[in-house]
């Protein structure tokens, strides 16, 4: 039975934030083992979910609609579906949060509240990978907002009330824009397809502007214009260079948990949006806007690898290299080939994983050293060999090691833009910046690795304790998903595969 399978993955963690306010504050042990419980029903949920899903059938999937709202001139309808594009990240997203959970095992102050946030910004999450109407989408996408900027100013760093404020200020001027394009989108739909009622609905809007009448009714300008708004909005999420001042500031004062959301999955609700409003509903823009993004990707992945090389301190390194990596969706989606389009989606998926890994191992070497400076680090690998180790690993990973999950995505990223020449008259050139980003990748990560597990060990770091037991589920748990993925690419190609080539032939390639 897959009726309403959707709502229950997706309303479940809110079921387990509401029992959880019912829990008494101060039995915290009860509350960590409902959240845990919550959370890891979820993933079951979720990979359920998995398997009921046909990868050949083109299309969404286990689709609910139901009337919602009627406005006279507008309906909104509440609707969820999932393709090749969106089931890949539900499951990241129940992964990633089912380890973030069982993982904030040293926050100790407003226990209660917090496990609620997580929760609530679990349903926001899994809400805007599943929604079909645009206003809907709009406020699963406000929904996870306020978690995080309740996680981060509550429970963040020194820092945490200035990074929580940024993080609020930029995507909700993002969210403004979003909502203006997407009123817009519906009403110029209605209107180039004579409707008296404007949908929100994607697939209906997606059909709208696919009637070969569009160009008459509505001119370039006008769909250039909506095309720009609802990039400019998620642009702000991925983030996109000049529009990512928000992300060290929050990546590095969120708690460690949250960090390994912010950075493993809320990145991805941007490229995400780009791909399901701008290049699902305006196709053809998407195939003219080609070269800008491309160059918008490989700007971001020069600029953040550039700013990681330069880094003083652990966890900036690893969010300035993770901008660096948003860059390679942007290529992969620019080149509107099938590996390119591939390699954008794979890169969601493999990034989202090897960025929580990353994240969740400079939070447990900061809570052993109580620093996170590169020059005060030094011989860990002597103190902690088997954390270092994972280290190692999830760098290797990071920038593209043969055998794990990130040498598949870049790989077929940059076939795809190496492909594009017809769509993109400079992407050779392109191409070739975006490989030199990457040797700078190799270039500070390896250092990062240098400078913290070999060397000479401070004298105070002696006798740190290694991987404890709880440590070991989210690490082998990430690292073994990006050995899986790339070992075994097929996991994920035959989910995406008929989504992708959709995609592609809407926009007449």
């Amino acid at each position: 039975m897959t009726g309403n399978l959707l709502s229950v993955l997706v309303f479940l963690p809110l079921a387990g934030a509401l029992i959880l306010l019912m829990l008494p504050r101060e039995n915290h042990g009860l509350i960590r083992s409902m959240a845990g419980g919550t959370a890891l029903l979820t993933l079951g949920v979720s990979l359920f979910a998995w398997s009921r899903f046909d990868g050949a059938a083109s299309g969404m999937q286990l689709g609910e609609s139901y009337p919602w709202i009627d406005f006279g001139m507008a309906a909104v309808r509440y609707e969820l579906g999932v393709d090749g594009l969106s089931m890949p990240l539900l499951v990241l997203t129940t992964v990633i949060a089912a380890i973030a959970v069982l993982a904030s095992v040293k926050i100790t102050e407003r226990v209660k509240e917090y496990f609620v946030w997580m929760l609530v910004l679990t349903t926001g999450l899994l809400g805007v990978f599943t929604a079909l109407d645009l206003f809907l989408f709009f406020l699963f996408f406000e929904l996870t907002l306020i978690p995080v900027f309740f996680l981060i100013s509550i429970w963040g760093g020194k820092e945490r009330n200035r990074a929580a404020f940024k993080f609020l200020l930029y995507t909700g001027l993002g969210s403004a824009v979003m909502f203006v394009a997407f009123i817009a989108l519906a009403f110029t739909g209605a209107e180039a397809a004579a409707s008296a009622q404007a949908s929100f609905n994607m697939i209906v809007l997606a059909d709208m502007f696919a009637n070969p009448a569009i160009p008459e009714v509505l001119g370039t300008a006008v769909r250039a214009g909506l095309f720009a708004a609802v990039v400019l909005a998620f642009a702000v999420k991925l983030p996109v260079f000049p529009l990512h001042t928000w992300l060290p500031a929050a990546y590095t004062q969120a708690p460690v948990p949250v960090t390994m959301i912010l950075a493993g999955v809320m990145s991805k609700m941007g490229a995400y949006g780009v791909l399901r409003v701008g290049y699902g509903i305006l196709p053809d823009q998407a195939a003219t806007f080609a070269a800008v993004i491309a160059i918008f990707g490989v700007i971001n992945i020069i600029y953040g690898a550039c700013l990681a090389l330069v880094q003083t301190d652990l966890k900036m390194l690893i969010a300035y290299g993770s901008m660096s990596h948003m860059g390679i969706i942007l290529l992969g989606a620019a080149s509107y080939t099938q590996a390119g389009m591939q390699g954008a989606i794979f890169q969601m998926v493999s990034h989202g994983l090897i960025a929580a890994l990353l994240f969740f191992i400079a939070g447990a070497l900061y809570e052993r050293t109580k620093t996170g400076a590169l020059s005060e680090l030094g011989g860990l690998s002597r103190s902690v060999p088997v954390l270092a180790g994972f280290m190692l690993a999830a760098a290797m990973a990071s920038l593209g090691l043969p055998g794990l999950s990130g040498f598949v995505s870049e790989l077929l990223a940059f076939m795809g833009i190496f492909g594009a020449g017809d769509l993109i008259p400079a992407a050779a050139v392109i191409g070739i910046i975006g490989v030199i980003g990457m040797i700078l990748t190799a270039g500070y990560l390896l250092i990062a690795v240098q400078r913290t597990a070999f060397g000479e060990m401070k004298e105070q770091f002696k006798g740190l304790p290694d991987v404890r037991p709880g440590e070991y589920v989210p690490l082998i748990g990430l690292l073994g998903l990006s050995i899986l993925i790339g070992v075994y690419p097929n996991l994920l190609s035959d989910i995406i595969n008929t989504t992708v080539i959709d995609i592609i032939t809407r926009a007449g390639g």
